[in-house]
């Protein structure tokens, strides 16, 4: 769900990028039918998921969620963390946010055959509706948990999602504080491994 703070760590790398965004939508270990960078995309989308469902900050941050919205509170705080990025990009990255979207876009749209049939609809949507963009406003975190809410039934509970978000916005943002440079710490040493 946080497609933008994936996409910080690509490395500048089209294939990276796609594979990160990939993450999402391929199961399993056999991904030898995927080019080497965008394997390798997959394989870093899944360290940052495992390095964030992890951290202490985050498991802190489930706790500003009551039920129906605790069981949801990893998809809540993927998307809010990604406004909390849009806002604050310049302490992460030196390419301005609306240059680092035009490389998001353009690596989707150029490599759209190497993706699954789910994130080739999903890509067109990111891009037209230019959604990485949009993080900027606190208003597109409700409208992406919506959207999320009408996937199925048992989702549901994320369109009312908002009202513990902006109660709680200040402590969640404290989470993302201690967390976000821990995981560019550790993916500093990911990409330098690989």
């Amino acid at each position: 769900m946080n497609y933008l703070a994936h996409s910080l760590f690509s490395n500048n790398d089209e294939f990276i990028l796609v594979g990160q965004y990939c993450g999402d939508f391929v199961r399993g270990s056999d991904l030898d039918h995927y080019p080497e960078g965008i394997r390798a995309g997959i394989l870093w989308h899944r360290r940052i998921d495992s390095f964030t469902d992890k951290h202490p900050a985050n498991l802190r941050a489930r706790n500003y969620f009551v039920k129906p919205h605790r069981r949801f509170a990893g998809i809540i705080t993927d998307v809010l963390y990604d406004h909390f990025l849009a806002q604050n990009w310049h302490h992460y990255s030196d390419t301005p946010l609306q240059t680092h979207v035009g490389f998001v876009h353009k690596a989707l749209q150029q490599h759209v055959e190497l993706m699954p049939p789910r994130l080739q609809r999903f890509s067109r949507i990111v891009v037209e509706q230019n959604a990485l963009m949009s993080y900027l406003q606190f208003d597109s975190v409700e409208q992406v948990l919506q959207r999320i809410s009408q996937r199925s039934h048992r989702f549901l509970p994320l369109a009312s999602a908002g009202d513990p978000l902006r109660e709680h916005q200040h402590g969640l943002k404290a989470c993302f504080d201690e967390f976000f440079p821990d995981l560019v710490s550790h993916m500093n040493t990911v990409i330098k491994l690989s």
